[in-house]
This record gives C-alpha cells, sequence and structure tokens, in this order.
C-alpha cells in the first residue's frame, strides 16, 4: 500500500512538472499564437460590450442625465433638459458612450484574457497575485466610478447651478458638453483609483517599502490635493475637499495593506530559513 502511494507522488510531481515546463517552455511562434489569440478574445469580448451599450443607449442616455437632475433638484429648480447646438455633436459623444461602456463592460474578461497569458511567464510568487490584482483593479475602478458618479458631479453641478442662479443666468448646458463631462470625468476618477494598487504591487514585489510611504505622507498629500484640484471639473471646495480626503484614504489603506504583506513576507522568509 504504502509503495504505491510513494510511487504514485512522484507520478504526479513528474506530471505537474512536465504540465509547467510545457506552460514556459513555449516557442517564440507558440507565445505569438496565444498572443494573438488572446487579442481576439479581447476584440470579441470588446465588441459584445459596445453591442450591449448601444442597444440600451437610450436608458444610458437618460441614466447619465442624473447627476445634473440631482443638481437642480438640490436647489429646488426644474430641470428643462439638455440643448444641441452642434448637429454632430451628440453623435460624437455616442460613438464615446459606446467605446467606453464596451470598454467597461468587457473589462473583467479583458483582465483575465490578460492574466491567462502571462501567467506561465511568471514565477510562483508572482502568480499568486495576478488574479487578486485583476479582480482589485476592477473594483477600484467601478468604485471610481461610482464616487464620480453618485457623489462628485451631482456636487460639482450642483455648485454650478447656484452660482449661475446668484447671478441671474439660466444656464443652458449643452448635451454633448455634459455627456463628455460625465463619461470622461467617471473614467479619470476610475483610473486614479488604481493608484493605490500599484503602491501595493510595488511593496509585494520589494521594489517599494511601507517606510517609504510613510516618510513622505505629508509630500503625498500636498500631490494628491493637486491631482484632486485636476480631476474636479467644478473646482469647489466641497468636491475639492471630499476627493482629496478619500484619495489620501486609499493612500492610508495602501500602507495599512502594504504593512501585512511585508509582515508575511517577512514570515516566509524567516520559515524558508529555518528549513535550510
Amino acid at each position: 500500500m504504502d509503495s504505491k502511494n510513494s510511487s504514485s507522488a512522484p507520478d504526479a510531481h513528474a506530471t505537474e512538472d512536465k504540465t509547467s515546463s510545457s506552460q514556459t517552455d513555449m516557442t517564440f511562434l507558440e507565445h505569438l499564437e496565444e498572443f494573438r489569440w488572446t487579442i481576439f478574445r479581447s476584440i470579441g469580448a470588446f465588441a459584445i460590450g459596445i453591442l450591449i451599450v448601444c442597444f440600451f443607449l437610450p436608458q444610458i442616455g437618460d441614466l447619465l442625465q442624473m447627476p445634473l437632475q440631482q443638481a437642480y433638484a438640490l436647489n429646488n429648480v426644474e430641470f428643462d433638459g439638455l440643448v444641441s447646438y452642434k448637429p454632430m455633436g451628440v453623435f460624437m459623444v455616442v460613438i464615446q458612450i459606446a467605446l467606453l461602456g464596451g470598454l467597461v463592460l468587457s473589462m473583467p474578461f479583458l483582465l483575465y484574457f490578460l492574466a491567462c497569458f502571462i501567467i506561465p511567464g511568471l514565477t510562483e510568487r508572482e502568480r499568486r497575485i495576478v488574479r487578486p490584482t485583476c479582480l482589485a483593479a476592477f473594483g477600484l475602478f467601478i468604485a471610481g466610478v461610482a464616487f464620480a458618479y453618485f457623489v462628485l458631479l451631482p456636487i460639482t453641478y450642483a455648485f454650478i447651478v447656484k452660482f449661475n442662479l446668484i447671478m441671474g443666468q439660466k444656464m443652458l448646458l449643452a448635451a454633448s458638453e455634459h455627456y463628455n463631462t460625465v463619461v470622461w470625468f467617471s473614467v479619470a476618477t476610475g483610473i486614479t483609483f488604481q493608484f493605490p494598487l500599484v503602491l501595493i504591487v510595488l511593496i509585494y514585489i520589494q521594489v517599494l517599502r511601507v517606510a517609504q510611504l510613510k516618510a513622505i505622507r505629508r509630500a503625498a498629500f500636498v500631490g494628491i490635493m493637486i491631482a484632486a484640484a485636476l480631476l474636479t471639473p467644478g473646482g469647489d471646495f466641497v468636491s475639492l475637499s471630499l476627493s482629496t480626503a478619500v484619495l489620501y484614504g486609499l493612500y492610508e489603506l495602501s500602507i495599512l495593506f502594504g504593512s501585512r504583506l511585508e509582515k508575511k513576507t517577512r514570515a516566509e522568509e524567516f520559515e524558508t530559513w529555518n528549513d535550510l
């Protein structure tokens, strides 16, 4: 019985080694073929995302007007709708919505296809972080888009509407300008929310240390405040303060997770030295 188990264990290890070697010892042409299929799958997922967005385009158009409607409601003013003074202005925005919406919908699949392509060429330590990184990247992007859409944009528009009311002016916002602002500002905020993940990955691969992040806290706060000022479209104090607070909170969160990663890495290295 023991002999069978002992003989089956090496066979299992041999099979595993053979599988891993077949994945890593691919020829250059095989890598190109795999890369070609990765591109085809990504394009297919992106195209399906665009088709879904185009099918629900009227509903998405109404959805993108919600921050402006909330801003008018906060000022107790009736929303009269958007205007269009450029013949092709809305058409160009529709293309942007379709492309960016398709990108958002297909992003989980794009990240998965990319992870499947790069995993065979990574070490065991690097492989452990690829899938969690892809999930975290998508989650942070969605969190950034939601923060921009549900918090920053209504506050920014409320400030703009209030300022126009004080000056006795009626604000006529072009549809192309509004959709362009909502779409690109939401995407930019989602991308900005990726920076703590980049810091955590750099800590994990031991390029950056938590002590360095702690040492530059003041400089990081100033840099984050400048980035928030550039990111916020209205430039009002409330949205600027909220953006700075959330982004700096993400910076502190990266320090917290980075500290745990460093402790775990030190514990693994200590166990390795003990085994030796």
